[in-house]
């Protein structure tokens, strides 16, 4: 073999060792264009399919006690913590409606102010009421009804004689239209103080009857008009008492202020008065009142139900 002949096959195996050293990494990795992932493959159709996730099958447990709901908005919260609590809550408006009751007490002394004789006279008011209530104060609003019935009762000008004596009938009757104003103090979370004012005007009715009395002798007195009767008529010219003379009264009804009388068209009512109340319940409000204004004295009850 020659040199040159040797040259050549050298070289011819030193390049296919050359490319199979190459081709052994492309070999290792697959056809060309295959993905590396190939291992991973979805499996075929006859390959068992995945068991679904444990927490996918499993039921959803059902919670012992519904969840605490949230709040949506602050003012909720103390609503719902309230419930039937008497508790009143700052800056919240309190509405409530009822029945009120005045007893009236109109002393003796009163009407010795304007002339003698007279008696202490018990009128009885009942009406409807509406309250609203803020911050421990309070606005009552009502229309009430009172009765100043009066038997016949013996009254004079405090300037006259003994022959001037009458015995004056009352069946005066007035729609107060009224607003109280109070402020409490409270003493418990059921019971407070009450303490204010109220103001108001009544439209007055009823009749007013006037009668000539006179003196049946030793049982009556001159003084207080105690023990006087009335007058038959004008029978002293055929007669009669003298006091029973002409000019008198006789089943006389006193005219208003408008045809020229002495009994009113409307009457105030302006009182001092303070009381206790008592919310055992949110939707319940009693209360117990006393004054005294321009009609005298009064006690009062007061049940409201709170919207």
């Amino acid at each position: 073999m020659s040199l040159r002949s040797f040259a050549v096959r050298s070289l011819a195996v030193t390049c296919c060792l050359v490319l199979l050293a190459l081709a052994r990494p492309a070999l290792a990795a697959g056809p060309a264009g295959a993905p590396k992932t190939a291992a991973r493959a979805a499996p075929t159709t006859d390959t068992e399919p995945a068991a679904p996730a444990e927490a996918d099958s499993a039921p959803a447990e059902v919670p012992d006690a519904p969840p605490k709901l949230e709040a949506k908005d602050d003012a909720t919260v103390p609503d719902a913590e309230a419930g039937s609590s008497p508790v009143e809550l700052p800056g919240k408006t309190y509405y409530g409606v009822g029945l009120r009751y005045r007893a009236i007490i109109v002393p003796k002394f009163m009407m010795n102010l304007f002339g003698d004789g007279g008696r202490t006279v018990l009128a009885h008011g009942i009406g409807p009421e509406l309250t609203i209530r803020k911050n421990a104060f309070e606005y009552g609003f009502s229309t009430w009804f009172a009765s100043y019935a009066m038997d016949p009762t013996p009254f004079k000008s405090k300037s006259d004689t003994a022959d001037a004596w009458e015995l004056v009938e009352s069946k005066i009757k007035v729609l107060y239209v009224t607003a109280d104003f109070l402020w409490s103090h409270d003493l418990a979370p059921e019971f407070a103080f009450n303490y204010g004012l109220g103001a108001g005007l009544g439209f007055v009715w009823g009749d007013l009857k006037r009668q000539q009395a006179y003196s049946p002798g030793a049982s009556g007195n001159d003084n207080t008009g105690e023990g006087y009767l009335p007058c038959p008529g004008p029978t002293a010219s055929q007669g009669g008492p003298a006091n029973c003379a002409q000019g008198k009264h006789y089943d006389y009804n006193e005219p208003n202020w408008a045809n020229g009388g002495s009994k009113p068209i409307v009457f105030p009512w302006l009182v001092l008065q303070t009381g206790l109340r008592w919310k055992p319940h949110r939707n319940f409000i009693a209360r117990f009142d006393a004054g005294f204004g321009t009609s005298g004295f009064f006690l009062g009850l007061g049940a409201d139900y709170g919207l």
